[in-house]
């Protein structure tokens, strides 16, 4: 019996069960699946509104022969760089200081970092746009009491640092509460058995704490790599790509160019490119981490 006859003869003594995830299914196919599949086609051709001219691999050449594609990228592999990193192991050490504190205290922590997480990132955009603002911004009344004079903070190259600071606070929440979770699930018998072999607390975090907590930094790695690829709202409302063009990302270019310029295949094209790049980032970590991690 082929696989096929195999999988309709699972279907129909089971059909309770896929009738119940087929809504689910049906949304995959209809919002990721066929979007995926049509941005393939379009990346092929020249399309806008009201025409689609096939080009082959025009849209590929123009874009890796592109000055402004070539910042955008850079800029896009300095978020990953350290963005990633600097969230998974800050959130790491937090969670370090904040696992030995009674459940209350926890759950106000948790509560706290998490909730830039809900709030809707317009919102918190907003709020640093007031913050990083040349007249009448927190930041340079702050500085103002040193004798500093008002700064431009987003009127230069080293803005994308900035920018980095403000997804740091959108990006924090998650990996902390997985974090906590994790490490509060870790048999307190381990712990036991190190500190009656004398092991210090570095050790123990070292030797214990921190392999047994593999698979969720592996998970993490991946997941906020992902975040950090599709930032936009952040460089849309508090630099729009300036100056210069020095922050833009390729997310912010995909915008650009499809919205902006109605140039669909270029656009598509470049989602396409972004999707090989985090699919070959997300099989490097998966071979670093090796096999013993799975879900």
């Amino acid at each position: 019996m082929s696989a096929v006859a195999v999988l309709w003869s699972r279907m129909r003594k089971e059909k309770a069960a896929y009738l119940f995830i087929l809504p689910s299914v049906l949304l995959f196919l209809l919002f990721v699946l066929y979007p995926l599949v049509r941005s393939f086609v379009l990346g092929f051709q020249e399309a806008n509104l009201v025409s689609a001219k096939w080009v082959g691999l025009a849209n590929y050449i123009e874009i890796l022969q592109d000055p402004r594609f070539h910042t955008a990228l850079i800029n896009t592999m300095l978020f990953v760089v350290f963005l990633v990193p600097t969230v998974v192991f800050m959130s790491y050490f937090v969670a370090l200081r904040l696992a030995p504190l009674t459940s209350r205290w926890q759950t106000y922590f948790r509560a706290a970092f998490y909730l830039p997480v809900v709030v809707s990132g317009v919102m918190i955009s907003m709020i640093w746009l007031w913050i990083f603002n040349p007249v009448y911004g927190l930041l340079n009344t702050v500085v103002g009491f040193f004798g500093v004079k008002p700064v431009a903070w987003m009127g230069y190259r080293g803005t994308l640092y900035w920018l980095m600071v403000v997804v740091f606070t959108f990006n924090f929440g998650v990996p902390l509460i997985i974090y906590m979770a994790a490490i509060n699930n870790i048999p307190e018998e381990l712990y036991e058995a190190a500190r009656i072999d004398g092991a210090g607390k570095r050790t123990v975090n070292w030797k214990i704490t921190w392999p047994l907590l593999k698979p969720s930094t592996f998970f993490l790695f991946v997941t906020q790599t992902v975040a950090v690829f599709q930032t936009w709202v952040v460089i849309q409302l508090l630099t729009n790509g300036g100056p210069a063009h020095s922050t833009e990302t390729i997310v912010f270019q995909i915008y650009m160019d499809a919205f902006w310029y109605n140039q669909y295949g270029r656009a598509s094209a470049m989602g396409m490119i972004l999707l090989v790049i985090i699919v070959f980032l997300t099989l490097a970590q998966k071979l670093y981490a090796g096999d013993d991690v799975s879900y």
